[in-house]
């Protein structure tokens, strides 16, 4: 059974909010707002809104060097930040499905440099598109690893959740077919896996974090 997207109830418009704000006048972090994404960054970094380009999607970029982290993968420090809302794209959930299982967002370890040190499918129910058997079509990931070596090392994690009719589609937003977020940082001391930690787990969509989705889902499958 292909399910086609459709709008929840209690769906969740996408207003046009960015914004760049200092945690405290003493604290390393400022907090990005896109829209119904929170999120926290390195005072240093330069963040900006992601185009909706072809997709409607609800997010941003942030980097010390925000055009190399376009360029590169795993070799520069940044984040990325957003999801993709099914009200506005009128097509099969089965794409999220496809989407989040990207080899894209594999490519930290596809680099000769890079090494993954951790990766865990949370959830995985293919969509049934032959049969008559209901499968809710949802995929939810998560991994991390290290690229580089001395002064060039970085450390990378992701956290990659589409919904499908699963259970986590109740959390966060409602209408989001999507939720990917994205972070690298340099070094491979304990310092750096703490930056990159707060970072990854502070992502929130509408209030809720994406590692609280991640874990709901452990919970619920």
């Amino acid at each position: 059974m292909t399910a086609c997207a459709r709008v929840p109830a209690g769906e969740v418009r996408s207003p046009i909010v960015f914004s760049v704000q200092p945690l405290a006048t003493s604290s390393p972090f400022s907090e990005v707002q896109a829209g119904h994404i929170r999120a926290v960054i390195p005072t240093q970094w330069d963040a900006r809104p992601l185009p909706a380009g072809r997709y409607p999607q609800e997010g941003f970029v942030a980097s010390p060097r925000l055009a190399a982290w376009e360029r590169g993968t795993g070799t520069v420090q940044g984040m990325e930040a957003f999801w993709i809302d099914v009200a506005k794209l009128q097509i099969p959930s089965d794409y999220y499905y496809l989407a989040a299982r990207s080899p894209r967002l594999g490519s930290f370890a596809e680099k000769d440099s890079c090494e993954p040190v951790a990766f865990e499918v949370v959830v995985d129910h293919p969509p049934d598109v032959a049969g008559p058997r209901f499968s809710p079509g949802d995929y939810v990931a998560h991994g991390s690893g290290t690229c580089g070596e001395g002064k060039l090392a970085t450390q990378w994690a992701y956290v990659v959740v589409a919904p499908g009719f699963g259970p986590v589609r109740q959390l966060g937003i409602p209408n989001s077919g999507l939720y990917v977020v994205v972070a690298v940082v340099s070094g491979h001391r304990e310092e750096a896996k703490s930056l990159l930690n707060q970072m990854v787990q502070e992502a929130k969509f509408n209030g809720q974090r994406i590692t609280d989705i991640l874990e709901a889902a452990k919970r619920l499958q």
